[in-house]
């Protein structure tokens, strides 16, 4: 018979292995999104119309207009599982299931760099609060401050057919997007004789949960390409992005920070912001004018 000892010491080191690989692996998300907590079964970013912005104060008070159309992002819900045999405790024998239990605890941590940069990919097919794709050609921008009158078009986004890159501004409060997390990364067991897979299987059973989604905040903080990389596409990016206007025509003031690209881009990027000098012995201007994030979840 197994004692109460025997599984205390089996829960106390798959728990701990598991938290272990949450610190080790790297927050690459972090880098580039905000963290956002979540209540409920989802967040509604009304508030996403009102860019921060001071004006002087003239007669009253100016109150923009709220988005007619709430976006709202639903958390989704995520697992893992590790079975642990029977007989391996009965056996003394479960130390290997550690490794098993710190790399689930590291693939969380995979999960949110995965559903992050997965969305920035995705931003040019998925809508965002304005009710256009997060990176489109025709934003609506609006004559007044307040959010009404004539309506014109601002682009954050190049066309093409490559890979993406994506440049954004993230060292601002408002945050290009949002980790909404419901439940933190938790490990739980299952180890009564009396349930019904340790009964029916001879198993512990082990697993991992994690609720949350991406959510798209402000698209002025981002400018997404999937023309080719280069030098020349890199400069109207980072320009567009500084040139980027406010409703009332008034400017943003931003300026991009950070350069996200996968695979397929990264020497070509490393070209453009790690090289000091250019083929030719010229200086290269833009050395270092970027943070570069080179990540294999951005497909």
């Amino acid at each position: 018979m197994l004692t109460q000892a025997q599984l205390d010491a089996l829960k106390t080191t798959l728990v701990a292995r598991f938290t272990a690989g949450l610190a080790l692996s790297p927050d690459d998300w972090k880098k580039v999104a905000g963290l956002i907590r979540s209540n409920g079964k989802s967040n509604t970013y009304a508030w996403l119309t009102q860019f921060p912005a001071f004006r002087e104060w003239v007669g009253s008070r100016l109150h923009k207009k709220l988005a007619e159309k709430a976006y709202t992002v639903v958390n989704k819900k995520f697992e893992t599982t590790i079975d642990v045999e029977r007989t391996d405790v009965e056996d003394d024998s479960f130390g290997h299931y550690g490794d098993v239990a710190e790399g689930h605890g590291q693939a969380a941590k995979d999960l949110m760099n995965d559903i992050i940069f997965q969305a920035l990919a995705a931003g040019f097919t998925a809508t965002c609060y304005d009710d256009q794709f997060f990176f489109d050609a025709d934003h609506p921008l609006y004559a007044n401050e307040d959010g009404t009158g004539t309506v014109t078009q601002q682009s954050n986004m190049q066309a093409g057919a490559g890979a993406p890159w994506i440049m954004l501004c993230t060292k601002r409060a408002p945050k290009p997007i949002y980790l909404q997390e419901r439940v933190k990364p938790t490990l739980e067991s299952v180890t009564s004789p009396q349930n019904q897979s340790v009964f029916d299987l001879d198993v512990y059973s082990f697993g991992g949960r994690w609720r949350g989604n991406a959510a798209y905040g402000f698209w002025q903080c981002a400018f997404g390409s999937k023309a080719a990389l280069t030098k020349a596409n890199f400069d109207l990016a980072y320009n567009a992005m500084m040139d980027f206007k406010g409703d009332g025509g008034r400017k943003l003031g931003l300026m991009a920070d950070t350069l996200v690209v996968g695979s397929t881009n990264r020497v070509a990027a490393e070209d453009i912001l790690l090289k000091q000098n250019l083929a030719n012995g010229e200086s290269n201007t833009n050395y270092k004018r970027l943070e570069l994030v080179v990540t294999p979840w951005l497909a």
